[in-house]
């Protein structure tokens, strides 16, 4: 009998399936409308579809794993837990100050996010540890009783517990927990050293909070996944895409909910970094676009930027993740004129209920995909498979309501709207690449989701990006990444020490860190092949504020080989600062061990080939607006008819069930074997 391996990705308008069937190596792609209100809904209805339609068996599904957004978005839209922080006394307002830093040194509006636990509901503890572990104050039973008197007076929910230089004796951290599961063992707590113990108060308090204000949406929306799931007859516990491109339990993620904050996003990263490789490119942007947003990431010579400095809602996540970056555009976001009567393009989505105008659901405002509607650029009878039926005439109505108020047409103002939409991704791309150091001009843009194919072509003319790679499925991208993910999980141990001291304890530290990892493989991650360890350590010069991330070999430490590990930190300060001190004194401040076992990946379908430079069958023609010119009659190509070898020139489109694909004029395209379309821009550098 057949098996299957499930991959689901819930986005914010729609949840995407990528099954594959381990028998005869099937992979079956497919798109259900996403329920906002209940995500568990959505998946239940695509598994049901699956049986209906594609005769998936339930009880025979041999592993399940999914991308959610639920905890990033409970964190956008601040609709997470009340919360009471404890703290050593006398840092009360480490929320308030948070970091003196300008987020974007060009910009001088900026304001400090505000907290999400306010100042009144922060709680001084008397104690107090030492910066090298030592307890110089006894933590206070008093003062905690008091606190928690407070706190239920307040009416919180949970309780963080963040304690200076936790990290290094985290006594008073446990103490104050079990005080609390004792006296109000209906309040949840979370500990900073067990969240995430390294040191910087403010960022591991920060990352703490998230966890815990996350929490009870998570844990909910868990724990109704799992009971839905045993209903459906699904056999096996379903696992969770993490931000750092792995995998964890549902278990593990009920209580290290941060690790799930970019767990969509990395998903999509690891479904492009797998179908760019099938088509040999190996330096690549992604772009993600979806209904309420665009996700751009960088891939350097095949491996994703992973970042301890990532932002997620304002908040610095100092986790290892993805580095991936979120612009406020998708096919769902909302048009309208701002105060001096400026046509504006999001952040506000239509989302999945009500959805933009043509959806057909009450929505008045047009959106994005009203935009693309009224153009031409959809098919109306195949949007989503041709389970969701578009009515133009209802995005024609949305658009003429702006159009009264601009005196313009309505062709113009659909055409301004995706003008502005391509311009915000533009800004965004470009101050990406200046702060990642990179020129965009040298690598393939890889555009999916539901209307990445849509916009890639024209985001890449205006960043002089020459070349963009359409996957085979777009639009179900994101669910094969979660199918394809391996297992990864990483752990920290601040050790802070001088490299002329007795270096015994960084060898403590890391066979601690070793036993952690491996119990996780044990107990928390599925059955992966060739788990692996690597070891990496945040180092600095003696007087530096912040360090740089040194890979080390584990050998180096097992033999206490320390003259290796320095000459690697000397090596890396070269490369990155572009200078070195040796022989001046050096400082190991963290040590880093990732874990990562390889999971069983879905093979990617190829395509039948036909002679290279074969034209490709033309289907039909459809009248776009692409331009001020008018509208005109552009050939259109149906995805399932093209082999490799196909070629085609721009303008065109390229019809399938979960996206449409645009080749803008001086544009051609080439089917690659892997069953990729290559576009390239042949006008570039050409006056047009």
């Amino acid at each position: 009998m057949a098996e299957y391996r499930i991959g689901i990705d819930i986005g914010g308008t729609f949840t995407d399936f990528a099954v594959h069937e381990t028998e005869t190596n099937k992979l079956i792609g497919l798109k259900v409308p996403t329920v906002p209100s209940r995500p568990v809904d959505a998946i239940v209805a695509g598994l049901k579809v699956l049986v209906e339609e594609h005769a998936v068996s339930l009880d025979q599904v041999k592993y399940f794993v999914h991308g959610t957004t639920i905890a990033v978005n409970a964190l956008i839209e601040r609709k997470g837990a009340r919360l009471g922080l404890l703290v050593t006394r006398g840092f009360r307002d480490i929320l308030i100050i948070q970091r003196l830093r300008v987020p974007q040194p060009q910009y001088w509006y900026g304001n400090r996010p505000e907290p999400l636990i306010p100042r009144e509901r922060v709680y001084e503890i008397e104690e107090r540890i030492m910066a090298d572990g030592s307890v110089g104050s006894e933590l206070s039973q008093d003062s905690l009783r008091a606190a928690l008197v407070q706190a239920r007076a307040d009416g919180v929910e949970g309780l963080v517990i963040s304690f200076l230089h936790a990290f290094r004796n985290p006594a008073h951290e446990q103490a104050a927990r079990d005080f609390l599961q004792r006296e109000a063992p209906d309040l949840f707590s979370c500990c900073s050293h067990e969240v995430w113990p390294q040191m910087r108060e403010y960022e591991r308090t920060i990352v703490t909070i998230v966890n815990a204000y996350v929490m009870p949406p998570v844990s909910r929306y868990l724990g109704d996944l799992e009971q839905r799931l045993a209903a459906l007859g699904v056999p096996v516990r379903p696992y969770i895409t993490r931000s750092n491109g792995g995998v964890m339990s549902a278990r593990l993620a009920r209580s290290s909910t941060a690790e799930t904050l970019l767990s969509g996003p990395a998903s999509g990263v690891i479904g492009a970094m797998r179908v760019a490789e099938q088509a040999g490119v190996r330096n690549f942007i992604t772009l993600d676009v979806g209904g309420t947003s665009a996700d751009v990431a960088i891939v350097e010579e095949g491996a994703p930027r992973t970042s301890l400095t990532e932002h997620v809602a304002d908040f610095p996540i100092m986790m290892p993740v993805v580095g991936v970056s979120c612009i406020g555009a998708g096919g769902g976001s909302i048009a309208w004129l701002d105060s001096a009567g400026v046509l504006r393009v999001g952040p506000q989505s239509a989302g999945a209920d009500p959805g933009p105008a043509c959806y057909g659901k009450g929505q008045t405002k047009p959106a994005v995909t009203d935009a693309f509607l009224h153009c031409g650029f959809l098919n109306p009878e195949t949007f989503a498979g041709g389970r969701i039926a578009l009515h133009p005439a209802l995005a024609q109505q949305a658009l003429a309501t702006l159009a009264l108020a601009l005196e313009a047409d309505t062709d113009a103002v659909a055409r301004g709207i995706i003008d502005i939409t391509i311009a915000g991704m533009f800004a965004e791309l470009s101050n990406l690449a200046a702060k990642r150091g990179i020129d965009p001009r040298e690598f393939t843009l890889v555009g999916f989701g539901g209307a990445g194919a849509l916009l890639a072509c024209r985001l890449a003319e205006e960043s002089g990006i020459t070349r963009v790679l359409i996957p085979q499925a777009p639009g179900t991208l994101c669910a094969l990444g979660a199918l394809s993910a391996d297992v990864a999980s990483d752990f920290v141990r601040s050790v802070f020490l001088h490299m002329d001291k007795d270096l015994s304890v960084v060898t403590t530290a890391y066979r601690q860190l070793e036993a952690q990892a491996r119990e996780y493989l044990r107990t928390e991650a599925p059955s992966v092949q060739d788990p692996r360890l690597v070891l990496s350590a945040d180092m600095r010069y003696v007087g530096q504020s912040f360090e740089v991330d040194v890979p080390l070999d584990i050998e180096w430490i097992e033999r206490g080989d320390w003259q290796a590990v320095a000459d690697a930190f000397h090596a890396t300060h070269q490369r990155v600062y572009s200078h070195t001190q040796l022989g001046s004194p050096v400082e190991l401040v963290d040590l880093r061990l990732r874990i990562v076992g390889s999971t069983t990946k879905p093979p990617l379908p190829s395509p039948a080939s036909v002679p290279a430079g074969t034209p490709a069958p033309v289907a039909s023609t459809r009248r776009v607006l692409a331009s001020s010119s008018g509208p005109k009659d552009i050939p259109v190509y149906l995805r399932a008819a093209l082999a490799g070898g196909h070629v085609m020139n721009g303008p065109a489109l390229v019809d399938q069930d979960d996206t449409t694909v645009y080749l803008p004029p001086g544009w051609s395209g080439t089917v690659h074997g892997s069953g990729s379309l290559i576009l390239e821009n042949t006008a570039a550098g050409v006056t047009q």
